[in-house]
């Protein structure tokens, strides 16, 4: 399971990297706002829901006492996925800027979440 957590964790952070880039630079370009932009972006932010069960399921298998900050930084991922979709129709003009902001901060709250272990 925790193989599992690790490959998720690496999946997110390079999947929402790459979708927020993406996402930015169909901001600018029109050509590269592809069905497949959304696609990716929804894929690296449902990993989001499958990394929250490893982590909790290895929590509890281990009897672990998870560090406070992961916890928070798992959860603030979440949150952020899912404000980003309640407020993508009020910014359906920036859209590609909401997602692409949200998928680089993910990006980062992944790659912090990692480091703090």
């Amino acid at each position: 399971m925790r193989d599992l957590h690790t490959a998720l964790a690496w999946a997110i952070v390079l999947g929402n990297g790459l979708a927020g880039g993406w996402a930015l630079a169909a901001h600018r370009v029109a050509r590269l706002r592809h069905r497949a932009l959304w696609v990716v972006t929804g894929l690296a932010q449902v990993l989001l829901l499958a990394q929250a069960w490893a982590g909790a399921a290895i929590a509890v298998d281990e009897g672990i006492d998870v560090d406070a900050f992961h916890l928070f930084y798992g959860a603030a991922a979440l949150l952020s996925a899912g404000v980003a979709w309640g407020y993508r129709r009020q910014l359906a003009d920036r859209v590609h800027l909401l997602y692409g902001g949200v998928g680089l901060w993910i990006m980062g709250l992944g790659i912090r979440a990692m480091v703090l272990g």
